[in-house]
């Protein structure tokens, strides 16, 4: 999916109740939004984090401090206040293809795409998968919320639920089990973004969806919070509090380089475990675990 190329040399989206504004500062970039991420687009609203774009000479020089490398196409490096991200590719060489600079707080932030690796008459989405999400991971971290691994969904009486795991763990499954059962909205088949709003826990889909491909912008506030685990048939187990929270973190995008981001990400989730009920649930992969599910709530 597709939106249309950016004439206005700006973009705005919102994911979680935190909008985002790209702005184009070079008038050779055309700018599109990519993937799910149309689905998020959004007009009017005030922006929480601004980031300016451009075409720029990148070089394989260390911009600061090495304070994480994924393994993959990026790093994080800090320089004074500052959090810097590159993305190198193989096919690409030595030299970043982006590199983009945000302040401490993570609402200001300059990017820049190396302009030799790329066609300069085709629009490009600055913010393309994973720096989108890396961005509201490290916002979020800041005390406003958490990133799960899981697929949330709305059931037909408007509850929200929310089943963890890692990959693999059967949240496209789920997802799919719940949407052939009608009613229901699926706000994501992957990754959910949790926050604390009027003194509940409310969970937003993300555009960055699992292999069902399923995502939407909706919240809803979160009735109940499973686990997931493979079985032949389904049950459930409780979870006691400090393990609950335990499996929590490891199902959380944590910016682990930042105490105070895992200070209150284990705040958040003993907030969480204390108000919402906490359960592992061995399922089958057939259409009685929805039902098994929903009696769980009543």
């Amino acid at each position: 999916m597709k939106a249309g190329p950016s004439n206005s040399g700006a973009l705005t989206f919102g994911v979680g109740d935190i909008t985002v504004r790209l702005m184009s500062v070079d008038p050779r970039l055309q700018m599109e939004v990519q993937g799910a991420a149309g689905l998020f687009l959004v007009t009017g609203a005030e922006a929480d984090i601004h980031v300016e774009a451009a075409w720029g000479q990148l070089s394989d020089t260390p911009p600061g401090k090495n304070l994480f490398d994924s393994g993959g196409v990026w790093q994080l490096y800090r320089r004074d206040a500052d959090y810097i991200f590159q993305f190198k590719s193989p096919t690409c060489g030595a030299i970043p293809y982006k590199q983009a600079c945000f302040n401490s707080s993570f609402t200001s932030g300059e990017l820049r795409l190396h302009v030799d690796y790329f066609d300069r008459s085709q629009p490009v989405y600055p913010l393309e998968f994973p720096l989108d999400e890396l961005l509201l991971v490290n916002l979020l971290a800041n005390g406003r919320g958490v990133e799960v691994h899981a697929c949330g969904l709305v059931d037909s009486d408007g509850r929200g639920h929310l089943f963890l795991g890692h990959s693999g763990g059967g949240k496209s499954t789920m997802a799919r089990l719940w949407q052939e059962a009608g009613g229901v909205q699926v706000l994501s088949d992957d990754r959910i973004i949790l926050r604390s709003v009027g003194q509940r826990i409310w969970m937003y889909g993300t555009p960055w969806h699992g292999e069902a491909r399923l995502a939407s912008p909706a919240r809803v506030p979160v009735a109940q919070i499973f686990f997931l685990r493979h079985a032949l048939q389904n049950g459930i187990v409780s979870l006691r509090p400090a393990e609950a929270v335990a499996r929590l973190m490891a199902c959380s995008f944590v910016p682990f380089y930042s105490p105070g981001g895992l200070d209150f990400t284990v705040a958040f989730f003993q907030q969480m475990t204390q108000s919402i009920p906490v359960r592992e649930l061995s399922f089958a992969p057939d259409e009685r675990v929805v039902e098994y599910v929903r009696q769980q709530a009543r």
